[in-house]
């Protein structure tokens, strides 16, 4: 039977593979970087590995076979960083791919980012691109999955909703089909043993941001506002008091304004999930 390592196994979306693969009684190791994180993923295995960005992950993938990195820093403007993006999302995927290469692993998935390759000079895509590259480098049999959004990343315009208004950046008819969590370890589970080596992927309905805003708003009893994009441009070179906030908005900025469109996959759709979600879990 084939060992599958889960990096970023306690995050929104290694959560979701870990039930998944749990579920098939495949055999398992989790990797984490906290107590709290490996509380959480105790209840799918006992081969838990807990190491953050400034710690040694020598060993990692002795006897695995797979490896699925969902390992990334978050880009909720809610939520801070401790270290930055390129720290997270490429050099500490570099030592568990390192230590792949060392150990022999016979494939690694990588869940990247929608724009990857055309933003390099931005802090977030830019990270994964250079670790894309070293993946498409490695000698290891590969897949890229760059999933357009996740419904999850898109907590931080209810959390606004909460206090009564959605902004929508532009005119709000850029174009995308974010996809629920779920359904994108679905996917994954699907390409464990082969798979393309680069797949950008998406939801099964395309709204344009204008349409998402409006049923964020009708779900918490708000309104929209509609902010020109000088105003968010300017708080973009506002906001370089913190590189982590600036990252994340010129980040927000750019995927909110270009249609963001993967291969349409999966079930669920942003209006269902909305209803699943409690006011009340929102800060």
């Amino acid at each position: 039977m084939k060992k599958v390592l889960i990096v970023g196994a306690s995050g929104v979306v290694g959560l979701e593979i870990c039930k998944l693969l749990s579920d098939q009684n495949i055999e398992l190791r989790l990797q984490t970087s906290s107590r709290e994180g490996a509380e959480r993923l105790k209840k799918y295995c006992d081969d838990i590995f807990i190491a953050g960005d400034d710690d040694d992950f020598t060993g990692i993938t002795r006897n695995i076979d797979i490896v699925i990195s969902a390992l990334g820093n978050s880009v909720s403007l809610f939520t801070s960083n401790d270290t930055s993006f390129y720290k997270t999302d490429l050099y500490t995927n570099k030592k568990i791919l390192e230590d792949a290469k060392i150990n022999q692993v016979k494939r690694f998935i990588y869940i990247s980012i929608l724009g990857a390759e055309e933003n390099e000079k931005m802090s977030i895509p830019g990270s994964k691109r250079l670790l894309e590259r070293s993946l498409e480098n490695s000698g290891i049999d590969y897949s890229i999955v760059r999933p357009v959004g996740l419904f999850s990343g898109l907590h931080d315009l209810g959390i606004m909703a909460k206090r009564k208004l959605v902004p929508v950046i532009g005119d709000g008819k850029a174009k995308t089909n974010s996809m629920h969590q779920a359904d994108l370890a679905l996917f994954i589970s699907e390409i464990l043993e082969t798979g393309e080596q680069l797949i950008e992927i998406g939801g099964p309905e395309t709204h344009t941001r204008l349409e998402m805003a409006e049923m964020i708003a009708e779900r918490f009893d708000a309104k929209t506002l509609k902010v020109p994009e000088s105003i968010a441009e300017a708080g973009v070179i506002l906001s370089s008091f913190s590189k982590d906030i600036k990252h994340k908005l010129e980040n927000f900025k750019y995927i909110t304004t270009h249609d963001m469109i993967g291969k349409a996959y999966g079930q669920r759709t942003f209006k269902e999930y909305l209803y699943t979600i409690d006011k009340n879990d929102l800060p």
